[in-house]
C-alpha cells in the first residue's frame, strides 16, 4: 500500500500546478487586455487626428485677386498671381501646377514645389514662378490657354484664373514700343492710410484707383499700388530708386497747372505696414511685382493727400520711374490713367 505521505505530495503538486496555470492564464489575459487598450487608444488618437485634419482643411479659404501669364522664352512660362488668405488659419502652399493647351489639340503640364509659402489669415501671397512647359513658342501666332492650381499642405486646391493669349509676340512688341516695364491696368488700386507711426495700408480693403474717395487733406491720406512687369528684351533686372513717383496734374483757375506727388515706399505685404525709410525695389525679369506709392517726400515716408480745392476733379496720372537696368541708368514714364477724385 502507498503511504499517506505520497498521496499528500501528489495533492500538493496538483495545487501548485493549478496555481501556476491560473497565473499563466492571468498574465496572458492581462497582456491581451493591455494590448487591446493600447490599440483602442491608438485608433481613437488616429481618428481624432483625422477629424482635426478635416476641420483644418475645411477652414482654409483663399481668394485669387489677380493672375498673369507670360512666355519669356520658348518652352518657358511665367505665372504671377496675388492670392489672399480669407480664412482664420494660416495656409501653406506646397505645389503650383500649370497647364497649357491650344486648339491643335495639344496640352502639356508642369509643376514646381514652393518654399516660404506660409500665408497668415488675411495676408496676401505674391506668387511668382517660371516653369518649363515644352511646346510653347514665343514667336507663335497660336492661341494658348493657360490654367494653374496651387496645392496646400492640407490637400486643398486653389485654382488660379484661366487666361488665353492669342498672340504672344504682340506683348513684347508693345512693350518694346513704350519701354521695358508693362503695367497691369485693371489692377490699379488705392488704399486709405491708417494708424500712426507706423502707418498701415489695409491690403484687403483696396479699391479701384480710377475712382478715389476721401483723399482731401488734411485728414484724407491715400496710397496707390501699381503692378509692374519687367519685360526687358535682355532679361536684366530693373531696380527702382527713391525718386520714382506717381503724380496727378490739376488745372488751376489761373490757367497754370499744379500737381500732387506720391513717392515710392516699401510696404510689408503680410501686415500692410509702411516703412519709414525706402529700400530700392528690384523688378525681376518677367515677374509681376506690386509697387506702392504713398509718401509726400522722397526717401522718407510722410503722409500725402489731395488739396481740397482740387476735389472734386478729374486728373491725368503719370508714373515717372527711375533707377537702374542691369548696370545702366534707367528711366521710364508711363502716362497710364485718368482718375476721378471725389470728396
Amino acid at each position: 500500500m502507498r503511504s499517506s505521505g505520497s498521496r499528500g505530495t501528489r495533492g500538493f503538486s496538483s495545487v501548485v500546478g493549478a496555481i501556476f496555470m491560473v497565473l499563466i492564464m492571468w498574465v496572458l489575459a492581462s497582456s491581451y487586455f493591455v494590448y487591446t487598450l493600447l490599440q483602442n487608444t491608438t485608433y481613437n488618437s488616429a481618428v481624432g487626428q483625422m477629424n482635426q485634419l478635416d476641420v483644418d482643411r475645411l477652414s482654409e479659404s483663399a481668394n485669387v485677386l489677380s493672375t498673369t501669364y507670360s512666355v519669356n522664352a520658348n518652352g518657358n512660362v511665367a505665372v504671377a498671381a496675388q492670392i489672399q488668405n480669407t480664412g482664420p488659419s494660416s495656409i501653406q502652399f506646397m505645389t503650383v501646377w500649370i497647364k497649357v493647351s491650344n486648339s491643335t489639340p495639344w496640352t502639356n503640364y508642369n509643376f514646381s514645389n514652393l518654399t516660404n509659402a506660409n500665408v497668415q489669415g488675411g495676408a496676401i501671397f505674391p506668387l511668382n514662378v517660371s516653369l518649363s512647359v515644352s511646346g510653347v513658342l514665343v514667336n507663335s501666332s497660336a492661341s494658348y490657354t493657360f490654367a494653374s492650381w496651387l496645392i496646400t499642405t492640407r490637400g486643398n486646391i486653389v485654382a488660379l484664373q484661366q487666361k488665353t493669349i492669342t498672340s504672344i509676340i504682340s506683348v513684347s512688341q508693345t512693350t518694346q514700343g513704350i519701354g521695358a516695364l508693362m503695367m497691369d491696368f485693371p489692377n490699379f488700386t488705392y488704399y486709405n492710410v491708417t494708424g500712426s507711426n507706423p502707418y498701415f495700408l489695409n491690403l484687403t480693403a483696396g479699391a479701384s484707383g480710377y475712382y478715389v474717395q476721401g483723399a482731401a487733406t488734411p485728414k484724407g491720406q491715400v496710397a496707390f499700388r501699381v503692378i509692374l512687369t519687367n519685360l526687358d528684351q535682355n532679361q536684366r533686372n530693373i531696380t527702382l530708386t527713391d525718386g520714382s513717383v506717381l503724380f496727378f496734374i490739376f488745372p488751376s483757375a489761373t490757367g497754370a497747372f499744379q500737381g500732387v506727388a506720391w513717392y515710392v515706399v516699401n510696404v510689408n505685404e503680410q501686415t500692410g505696414a509702411i516703412s519709414n525709410t525706402y529700400t530700392s525695389v528690384t523688378l525681376v525679369y518677367n515677374v509681376a511685382t506690386s509697387v506702392y506709392f504713398a509718401s509726400g517726400q522722397r526717401g522718407t515716408f510722410t503722409l500725402q493727400g489731395v488739396p481740397s480745392p482740387f476735389i472734386p476733379s478729374i486728373a491725368p496720372v503719370n508714373l515717372a520711374l527711375v533707377g537702374t537696368i542691369g548696370n545702366s541708368p534707367f528711366g521710364q514714364n508711363i502716362p497710364f490713367v485718368s482718375i476721378e477724385i471725389v470728396s
